[in-house]
This record gives C-alpha cells, sequence and structure tokens, in this order.
C-alpha cells in the first residue's frame, strides 16, 4: 500500500537550517529531507521507517521546502522555472507516485490553496484522504472533505464526530533516539523553562501567554523562549510622545481647562500600547527555537512548565507533555480532565490549577531541586515504556488499515 504524506515546516525553522547549511541545498532531495527530519528531530522523524516496516511505500511533499521539492524535480527530469510553483511540482511527484493514502498533516493549507482538489482530479483513481487536526483550521466543516480525521485531543474528535465526520483519537508520542541526539547535562539548570506560542491576539493562545506574563512578574527563574512582537523605533517615539503630551495635559487641565487639552488628558484616546506584552516581558524574551535546538535547550532545564491552547479542550494533549518528559524535565502542567490517565500527578508530573497554584508550584520546584529531579525520572520512565513513536505509529496503521478494509 502506498502513502504520500502532505506536510509543512515552520518557515522560521526552514530558513535558519539552511541558513546555517548554506550548501545543503546542492544535496539530493533525500539527502536534504533526511538532513531536515533529524534536525527537526519531532516525532515524526521516524515515521518515514517505521511505515515501511510496516509493509507502506512511502512518499513526502513538504510545500515550503522548495530546495527540496526543486531538487527532486531537477532529479527526476522535470523541467522548472526559477517561477515554477512547489505546488505544481507536487501534484507531478505525487501523480507519479499514485497512493493509495494521501495523510495531510497541514489540512487548512491544502484545502485553501486547492491543492487536494486538484491533485484529486489528475490521479486515476482517488485515493482515502486522512486529514491530522491539532490547531485551529476555522471552521469544521473542512474536515467533511476528508475520509478520516486523526486528532491528539479528545475534545476535538468528539467536536468532529457529532457534526458526523469520521474522527479518532491519535495521541502524540516521543521519539525516544532523541536521546542519542542531544547531550543531555549530567547538572540541569535550577530554572524554568518555555518554549511556545506567545499571542494575545487570537482566544486560543491569549490566556496562556497573559498566564505566562504575570508568572514572569513574580518569578525571575523562568525563561520563555517565543517568537514577540517588537514594535519598531517609530512605534515607540510616536506612543512615547503622545503618552507624554497625556500626562502633561492632565497636569495642564486643571489650571487651563482648553477643550483640545481636555481631549488630550483622556485616556481613551491614548493610542494602543505597542509593547502588547508589555516592555520588560518582550524584551525579556528569547528568541524561539525548534526542532534539535529547541530540545537540547529544554533539557537543559530542572523544570519545564506546560499550558495547552483552549481550542483543544479541557484534555492534556499537546506535544510538549512528552517532549518534556521524553527529555527528563521535571513537567508543570495545568490540570487537565484526563492527566491522570496519562502520568500520575505529583508523582510523574506536577498539576496546576491556576496562576496563583502555578506560581507557589514553580517556587516549590526551584526550592526542592531533588524532588523536582525525582519526578522528572519518574515522567521521563512512564514516557518511554507507554507514549513512543513506534507505539503511535502502530496505532496509526491500525486507523488506516481500518479505513481502507
Amino acid at each position: 500500500m502506498k502513502i504520500a504524506i502532505l506536510s509543512s515546516i515552520y518557515p522560521q525553522h526552514a530558513q535558519d537550517i539552511y541558513r546555517e547549511n548554506p550548501f545543503l541545498h546542492q544535496k539530493t532531495s533525500n539527502e536534504q529531507m533526511e538532513y531536515i527530519r533529524w534536525h527537526a528531530l519531532s516525532s515524526y522523524t521516524r515515521w518515514n521507517e517505521l511505515l515501511i516496516k510496516h509493509g507502506f511505500k512511502v512518499l513526502e511533499f513538504v510545500h515550503n521546502l522548495p530546495h527540496v521539492e526543486k531538487k527532486w524535480a531537477e532529479e527526476n527530469q522535470i523541467g522548472t522555472s526559477k517561477e515554477e510553483s512547489v505546488l505544481n511540482i507536487g501534484l507531478e511527484k505525487v501523480k507519479r507516485f499514485k497512493p493509495d493514502i494521501l495523510f495531510c498533516t497541514s489540512p487548512i493549507y491544502y484545502i485553501k490553496s486547492n491543492f487536494l482538489k486538484e491533485l484529486i482530479s489528475i490521479l486515476p483513481q482517488r485515493p482515502k484522504i486522512i486529514a491530522w487536526y491539532g490547531a485551529d483550521c476555522g471552521k469544521e466543516e473542512i474536515f467533511q472533505f476528508f475520509d478520516l480525521t486523526l486528532s491528539n485531543s479528545k475534545h476535538l474528535v468528539s467536536s468532529l464526530q457529532k457534526k458526523k465526520i469520521n474522527a479518532e483519537f491519535l495521541q502524540h508520542s516521543f521519539e525516544s533516539s532523541i536521546l542519542e541526539r542531544i547531550n543531555i547535562p549530567e547538572r540541569r539548570i535550577n530554572r524554568v523553562g518555555f518554549f511556545g506560542n506567545l499571542d494575545v491576539s487570537t482566544y486560543d493562545f491569549r490566556k496562556r501567554t497573559e498566564l505566562l506574563c504575570r508568572i514572569f512578574e513574580t518569578l525571575k527563574t523562568i525563561d520563555v523562549y517565543g517568537t514577540v512582537y517588537v514594535p519598531n523605533r517609530f512605534e515607540r517615539y510616536k506612543y512615547s510622545a503622545i503618552k507624554a503630551r497625556h500626562d502633561f495635559s492632565r497636569i495642564v487641565e486643571k489650571v487651563y481647562p482648553l477643550k483640545r487639552i481636555k481631549i488630550w488628558s483622556q485616556i481613551d484616546n491614548l493610542p494602543p500600547n505597542p509593547w502588547p506584552l508589555g516592555k520588560e516581558f518582550t524584551q525579556k524574551v528569547k528568541p524561539a527555537l525548534f526542532g534539535h535546538r529547541m530540545l537540547q535547550t529544554l533539557s537543559n532545564y530542572q523544570v519545564a512548565f506546560n499550558c495547552h491552547n483552549k481550542h483543544t479542550g479541557n484534555y492534556a494533549c499537546n506535544m510538549r507533555l512528552f517532549e518534556a518528559t521524553g527529555v527528563g524535565c521535571c513537567l508543570l502542567t495545568d490540570n487537565k480532565s484526563d492527566i491522570d490517565s496519562i502520568f500520575e500527578p505529583d508523582s510523574e508530573v506536577v498539576t496546576f490549577s491556576n496562576s496563583e497554584d502555578a506560581i507557589s508550584k514553580l517556587k516549590f520546584l526551584i526550592k526542592e531541586p531533588k524532588l523536582a529531579r525525582k519526578i522528572a525520572m519518574a515522567g521521563q520512565k512512564r514516557t518511554l515504556a507507554e507514549y513512543t513513536v513506534e507505539k503511535q505509529v502502530e496505532h496509526f496503521v491500525y486507523h488506516l488499515t481500518k479505513l481502507c478494509n
């Protein structure tokens, strides 16, 4: 059976990989993909290998890796110009492969770009089409297009099933070979590390980001890694000037209550603060890290902080649960309804219920590094025993077999 995996990569991660390896684009398409897989060091790193062991033939197309796809086109004598669309190459690549199954890990992109519809129209027969649903994709009705949708969130699976959309649960996992690719320190930094999305513009991440800001104000032993908006010089100067005028007008209006001064003194007339997360917090945020570099840095910390976004509901399901425990950090995570079915709270991980609880427990774990280490070792043991990629792929293959029979 043939399966074509349609995926994507964080654009910044791809840029970092090629910037740090300026000659990578000269290698074959397979060599580039192999390097990128092992640099990404995600739970998907060995999926191709494991699927082949299960008897599948595997093809991968990544729409935002133009060097890989254009090199593949060159290797397969497909004439391309500099302006040639990577999607057109992808259409030809998958068409030649003639897959029985399409597994789309970035459904919103491949639907909105019209790639899937075009692909189906040129294939000799329609394959079974599977989507991955882990983040907000807008209206869930888009998943009616797919024969099956897999999700790491029981909440999202239930939501789709209520809409009569075929959906099944597939838990995240940890790739144990990561431990051979990173240097685990003998002694970890007795601090807290957070790695993830920082955003107050969307509902999904706003509460988590606000929580991080509150923790940062109280706890100076937390390091936050992520992408955060930094206003440019003009925005900063403009806001400072208008704010200074506002402060001055509030004083002057008491003596000279002129109409214009009263307008300037009103706080509602101030423009939005150009530092949406606050100046001090923003300036302390460390650059976002991905793949190998993220996992290496994460493993340096005694304690890892995790908090799910709102979209996945009241279930413990994100990737950081397994990455943090997998590399041997003591994990503090939000107290979801099913966390005790994944890890034993206070023994394998620590949970929190609100911001005060989170701050209190982070302080305690930093103060008690031996206990934090004991919990970390128990959490790692559980992950390496039960939440492996091998088991995840077995579950994936089960869903494929059920769908295709």
